[in-house]
């Protein structure tokens, strides 16, 4: 890719990102395509900067309650990351994650719950229990837990969230 088109596209993913922080969903989700649209051309399916495109798109996707279009692009980034990367580096995780609490809002919770509980055990195994991207994901989980009435059992991991939080 070329040093410009390079330029471009992560300016266009930064301004997205921006736009997006600031409410303005519209002009950010015009960004991030274009972005996604260039790295498809140039980089290539899966290659990590695209991969992140797709990820900003999805998350703008599933704030304006686009739930469906925003699975398409999460169920795309999580395939390639874990065929690229692997299952338990970061940003597969992060895939996991994203894909996870999407499906929950769709109320697709038995599939969220095995998305949700592989990303926590691979987080404890490669990060520890007290990585923040770890908490997150118990928090995630005990969400999951919560929607499906295992009150006891997201208690216990929303306390344990909340105890690491509190120590760091």
């Amino acid at each position: 890719m070329p040093r410009e088109e390079r330029a471009t596209s992560v300016l266009q993913n930064q301004l997205g990102l921006l736009l997006n922080d600031q409410g303005k969903l519209d002009e950010a989700g015009g960004l991030f395509r274009e972005a996604l649209e260039a790295r498809r051309a140039t980089l290539g399916d899966r290659h990590p900067r695209t991969l992140d495109s797709m990820n900003n798109l999805g998350m703008l996707l599933q704030d304006q309650g686009k739930l469906d279009e925003a699975g398409v692009l999460y169920r795309e980034a999580l395939e390639a990351r874990r065929a690229t990367l692997g299952d338990r580096h970061s940003d597969t995780l992060d895939s996991m994650n994203n894909l996870g609490t999407l499906l929950r809002a769709q109320g697709k919770l038995d599939e969220a719950g095995v998305l949700l509980r592989e990303a926590l055990e691979a987080q404890r195994a490669t990060l520890g229990d007290r990585h923040p991207d770890t908490l997150t994901s118990i928090a995630n989980l005990g969400l999951l837990l919560q929607y499906q009435g295992k009150l006891d059992e997201a208690g216990v991991l929303y306390r344990e969230a909340l105890e690491a939080r509190r120590a760091m």
